[in-house]
């Protein structure tokens, strides 16, 4: 019973780390492969719930390399890493799925050049950041998300979203239904392209998506929101955004951790 529930674990590890479906999903056949993969680290894998069995639990751990985000009028192509991390699984007994959040980790990205190639007082960064909400349900991987705008002048309290109220993405590998004037695109289904770790290659996308007005920029009392919500054209309602997330997913069951 163990090993036909392990494999089935294992078959459905595409749908586990992209849509967290746990009963079905193929990732096609391990293909000939050029890619050069990306490092795993799996230090950062959740504790399971108490008494979950192990060897019914995967630790995911994906990690998109390029794709692009637009959040308003802010358009950027992702050239460094965004790592995330958790655990998809199930009890054997009554199939009751879960996820658990591990970490997220991404850098920061330019959206305004200095003046004169200043790189630090003039220059204005983002950084995204995880804001709560991470679920497989309903054929997706539901994101919630946040991003901290940098500069000396906008305070250390400048961020577009919130725990409360986040970019929330609903990415798939599938095909977006989203409302205009953005029309419909597709992700790519998960292939094999690396073992020890199993390592798949996909790509989700999410365009359905709105995005709130910035909060706290100036001071840290919101004095410059204006100037932010002005050049990023937010509040930018669903329609307007797009999320492309080109992965490389890999896995280990809790029985093959350290």
């Amino acid at each position: 019973m163990r090993l036909s529930l392990r494999r089935r674990l294992q078959a459905g590890a595409a749908a586990l780390t992209v849509t967290g479906g746990l009963l079905g999903g193929l990732a096609t056949a391990p293909a000939a492969s050029a890619d050069t993969l990306p490092s795993f680290d799996f230090s950062a894998c959740p504790a399971l719930p108490s008494g979950a069995d192990p060897a019914y639990a995967q630790c995911n751990v994906a990690v998109t390399t390029g794709g692009t985000m637009q959040l308003g009028s802010i358009k950027e192509t992702i050239s460094s890493p965004i790592t995330l991390t958790y655990t998809t699984g199930f009890d054997p007994v009554t199939l009751e799925e879960y996820t658990i959040f591990g970490s997220f980790k991404a850098s920061r990205f330019q959206v305004q050049p200095g003046l004169f190639g200043d790189p630090f007082v003039t220059a204005i960064y983002a950084q995204p950041q995880y804001a709560g909400g991470l679920n497989t349900d309903g054929g997706t991987l539901n994101l919630n998300l946040k991003v901290n705008v940098q500069n000396p002048l906008l305070g250390g309290k400048c961020y577009i979203g919130s725990n409360a109220n986040p970019i929330a993405l609903h990415l798939t590998p599938g095909t977006t239904s989203p409302p205009p004037p953005n029309t419909p695109i597709s992700g790519t289904p998960p292939e094999v392209v690396g073992t020890n770790p199993t390592v798949l290659k996909t790509t989700v996308v999410d365009n359905a998506f709105a995005v709130p007005k910035a909060d706290g920029c100036g001071l840290d009392l919101g004095v410059e929101n204006w100037a932010v919500n002005l050049y990023a054209g937010l509040p930018s309602a669903a329609g307007h955004n797009t999320a492309i997330f080109n992965q490389y997913v890999a896995y280990k069951t809790y029985t093959e951790l350290p």
